[in-house]
């Protein structure tokens, strides 16, 4: 297992060139990435640019929204962000990510000025760890064996309805601290591996988006997902999840999925 999800080959202004290692290999098939690592490198891009132009360390990234325009390989990528707009109240970024000159992802962030609204929100239990002794994902492949997996209900191989912790056994990139979005990002796109619904082995059910959305930055490594997957009559579904952390409910994710039967 490497270190790293990503190497940095060279930054610029506006993001820079990376390369993705092995360990961020999917389960369709080990050359194409999992949808997690790359969804979190957009969202890194994202809060670097919004900080140095900007200017502000008073931003907290909440939202992200990805169109996945292709797949995207394990090998040289190429990020890009801009600001769309920035107001006194909150920061929209737009990054997108790009490999042999071709378009894979494009991704929306938004960032929320940081205000004490503790008066409001429900106060936060004391943290409690993750169980021990639970079975991991129930499949083995370059990113499923990168990150720490303790199923709580369901696993990979049976379809249903199914709730995991999980936290990333390397960093995203040598040396970084991953933010509360990035690490939604990165967890939250299992969401609908481990929720399948369809024997992995005759159909493929690939997402062409992710949706991220916090109500607050994430604490600690673990992610708790809770997912389900609906599945339409008309080649398309809908999977869904629940996020926490060790201090209880955080955020949700939904990902449209393509379905179709695979060949024999």
């Amino acid at each position: 297992m490497a270190p790293t999800y990503f190497q940095i080959v060279d930054l610029n202004a506006a993001g820079g060139d990376y390369i993705a290692g092995p360990d961020t290999g999917g389960p369709w098939a080990p050359q194409l990435q999992h949808g997690g690592p790359p969804n979190a490198l957009l969202v890194h891009a994202a809060e670097t640019l919004a900080a140095a132009d900007t200017g502000r360390a008073d931003l907290t990234a909440v939202r992200l929204a990805t169109e996945f325009l292709g797949p995207v390989p394990v090998g040289e990528v190429a990020v890009a962000a801009r600001i769309v707009r920035a107001a006194r109240s909150a920061v929209l970024m737009e990054a997108r990510m790009s490999a042999a000159g071709r378009d894979c992802l494009h991704s929306r962030v938004w960032l929320s000025a940081q205000r004490d609204t503790t008066a409001i929100a429900a106060p936060l239990p004391v943290a409690a760890d993750p169980p021990t002794g639970l079975p991991g994902l129930g499949a083995s492949f370059p990113y499923g064996d990168s990150i720490e997996w303790r199923a709580v209900r369901g696993n990979i191989d049976q379809p249903g309805p199914g709730a995991v912790w999980a936290r990333p056994r390397i960093e995203l990139l040598e040396g970084h601290v991953l933010s509360g979005l990035q690490r939604a990002a990165l967890i939250g796109d299992s969401a609908s591996g481990i929720s399948s619904a369809l024997d992995w082995s005759a159909w493929s059910f690939l997402n062409v988006d992710l949706d991220v959305h916090l109500a607050r930055p994430v604490i600690g490594e673990w992610v708790y997902l809770d997912a389900t997957t609906q599945l339409g009559p008309h080649g398309s579904a809908l999977a869904s999840s629940t996020l926490a952390d060790r201090c209880g409910p955080v955020g949700s994710t939904a990902q449209t999925l393509l379905l179709a039967p695979l060949p024999g």
